[in-house]
């Protein structure tokens, strides 16, 4: 599959075969999102997956937005750490940025693979974190949900390229035309 045809194919999957993922697989999409480019290459990311059905059952029960069974849960964090170990505050904006290109990563990688995924940004930060130890400064960001697709849905209808598309300027495409 080359990487257009994966885009344009590639669909929000919520229900899963029971089907489990290799290690390999996982690791390898887990790579994808790592090769992902960061903001003055600083891969302030760290990725957690829960595999094991009683650990996405409690997860399930902190975040809302996993629907479907999974089977696995990946979970993108934000390292906000300093060079020596200390929490940083406020989050840096461009770490949300980075976390977008790992995820967008990761669901393409997912979907080559043969899998499906989907992105869960419901959940509740204090309690995941606390079910994962995440130390002080690793804050998660997102949760993809990952396994074999039951089915894939049809394409959700998108926004005509000439209504989102402009040339040299908005006014351009919106002005006055002398036709």
């Amino acid at each position: 599959m080359d990487t257009l045809e994966a885009i344009f194919s590639r669909r929000s999957i919520r229900d899963f075969t029971s089907e489990p993922v290799s290690d390999e697989t996982l690791r390898g999409i887990i790579q994808a999102a790592a090769a992902a480019p960061s903001g003055s290459n600083s891969e302030k990311r760290i990725f957690i997956s829960i595999r094991e059905p009683r650990r996405i059952a409690a997860a399930r029960a902190l975040a809302p937005g996993i629907i479907g069974r999974p089977a696995a849960v990946v979970v993108i964090c934000l390292d906000q750490r300093g060079n020596t170990g200390e929490a940083m505050n406020p989050v840096d904006p461009t770490q949300y940025i980075n976390s977008g290109a790992a995820l967008q990563n990761l669901l393409l990688a997912a979907h080559a693979s043969g899998l499906g995924a989907c992105p869960v940004a419901s959940f509740h930060t204090q309690g995941l974190a606390i079910f994962l130890g995440l130390p002080e400064g690793i804050i998660p960001c997102l949760l993809v949900v990952v396994g074999k697709p039951r089915f894939t849905p049809a394409a959700p209808r998108k926004r005509a390229l000439d209504e989102i598309y402009f040339q040299e300027s908005y006014e351009a495409g919106h002005g006055t035309r002398d036709d």
